[in-house]
């Protein structure tokens, strides 16, 4: 009855997560609905306080309240470097970079997201960079549905390379304890091999809806808050990503650089704030409208207040949850049954790296990544699972490569999706469900085969 009674709640959150609505004055989305769920799962005594506790806790190397914070700090570090309107500004270089040639311009922004998706994560990519897209509207008449699949799809694969690039990885990681350099020395040709392959196919899809020629739009302007501001935030988001990738040598949780940064960046934004705030009461009646233009002061001043808001906090009860149900599932029995199917069906490394690839694949674009990684993080170390040496690391980097490559087949397969189709929504552009599984269809499961195949070859040697 506890198991029907956990399907049903995750069933039910997952399709408030892909159908928001509102009704009653009531807001029923991802964020409202996880909450709801787990409450009547309370009032039901399915779950109890202390699995709470011990979900968000975690046992046996997996702790989730570290992935959490490592997102949202990450997170909040991104979109207050955004707020200062630096990314307008590589936006207005990158399209005059490219001259009017269409086709680079695609290529460029491809290879931009992939690099960012390295250094921050998809989701950040995909919260920072659309909006960027959306720029270019202002600096050249192009069509930019082709920039917005090139972005999403370079994001999702590229974030395979290191493990701090997608909240899947990191709980993969964290869960069987491996290193940074031991993590790079396997992904990083199947990512390489993954990006070219997406790269191919994407332009083929799109090489007739890509804008071959563009007019550059002589009047148009980026908009930088203040240099200042945006040469600091820049700077420290660099140092950022130089620590966590020395994190390794230096012996330093990730979680505790991210939250350091992020506090830096906090601490920036109240301080800029204020001044903006000082700087404006300052001002006459005439100097008012002359404020952002010449004395540099923007018509929003609480910098800190604009981050805060565009952090996508209903992703923090979503995940969460999912934290607590999967850990509930370890306690009835569920993830044991499933350790022993997947040990029978991995007794070679082929077999290891293809059954668990598409297992993990399948159910991501079904209950999303963020849920299959924590299920499968659980099954990796439970007791039941007989997976050692090679075939332990093919299953494992599988399954870590599946929840990337997943967000390419549907919109349902990864957070990243649906954060996506929300941002696009807001901007005026419709993309479907549908529209977006005729692209997923034929790109991501040739990417996928091939980026698994040559998992297989680099654990051979």
């Amino acid at each position: 009855m506890n198991l029907i009674l956990l399907s049903l709640a995750v069933i039910v959150i997952l399709y408030f997560t892909i159908n928001p609505s509102k009704k009653w004055k009531v807001a029923f989305n991802m964020a409202t609905v996880s909450i709801a769920a787990l409450i009547v799962l309370l009032l039901l005594k399915v779950i109890d306080i202390e699995t709470i506790i011990s979900g968000i806790i975690g046992t046996n190397g997996i702790e989730p309240w570290k992935v959490l914070v490592i997102f949202f700090s990450v997170a909040y570090v991104s979109v207050s470097t955004d707020v200062t309107g630096i990314f307008d500004y590589i936006a207005y270089r990158l399209v005059r970079l490219a001259n009017g040639d269409g086709i680079k311009l695609f290529l460029f922004f491809y290879c931009f997201a992939g690099f960012l998706s390295i250094f921050t994560s998809n989701d950040i990519v995909i919260l920072t960079l659309t909006p960027i897209i959306f720029y270019l509207g202002k600096h050249a008449k192009i069509n930019i549905i082709p920039l917005l699949f090139a972005e999403f799809f370079a994001a999702n694969t590229l974030s395979m390379l290191l493990y701090i690039d997608n909240p899947t990885n990191i709980i993969m990681v964290n869960a069987l304890g491996i290193g940074f350099v031991e993590y790079l020395s396997v992904m990083w040709l199947p990512t390489l091999v993954a990006a070219i392959v997406n790269y191919i196919l994407l332009y083929l899809i799109f090489r007739k809806q890509i804008t071959k020629k563009y007019n550059l739009n002589e009047n148009s302007e980026f908009t930088v808050r203040n240099k200042l501001d945006a040469t600091i935030s820049s700077t420290l988001m660099i140092a950022m990503f130089i620590f966590l990738v020395l994190s390794d040598s230096m012996e330093f949780s990730i979680w505790k650089i991210t939250s350091i940064f992020a506090m830096l960046f906090i601490i920036e934004d109240i301080l800029f704030s204020l001044y903006y705030q000082r700087k404006s009461r300052q001002l006459s009646a005439p100097q008012l409208d002359k404020r952002e233009v010449v004395l540099g002061i923007p018509k929003e001043k609480n910098e800190f207040w604009l981050a805060i808001k565009r952090v996508p906090w209903k992703i923090l009860p979503f995940v969460t949850v999912f934290f607590i149900l999967v850990y509930h599932l370890s306690h009835i029995g569920v993830i044991e049954s499933i350790s022993e199917w997947l040990s029978a069906g991995s007794n070679s490394l082929l077999s290891s790296i293809g059954l668990n690839g598409v297992v993990a694949f399948i159910s991501a674009n079904i209950i999303n990544n963020q849920p299959m990684a924590i299920l499968y993080s659980y099954v990796f170390t439970n007791a039941k699972l007989t997976l050692q040496g090679i075939e332990l690391r093919g299953a494992v980097y599988a399954v870590i490569i599946a929840s990337n490559l997943a967000a390419n087949f549907t919109i349902i397969g990864a957070l990243a999706g649906l954060m996506w189709k929300k941002i696009l929504k807001d901007k005026g552009v419709q993309i479907s469900y549908f529209d977006f599984i005729k692209k997923g269809i034929v790109i991501t499961p040739l990417v996928f085969v091939a980026t698994l195949a040559t998992l297989y070859v680099i654990l051979q040697f």
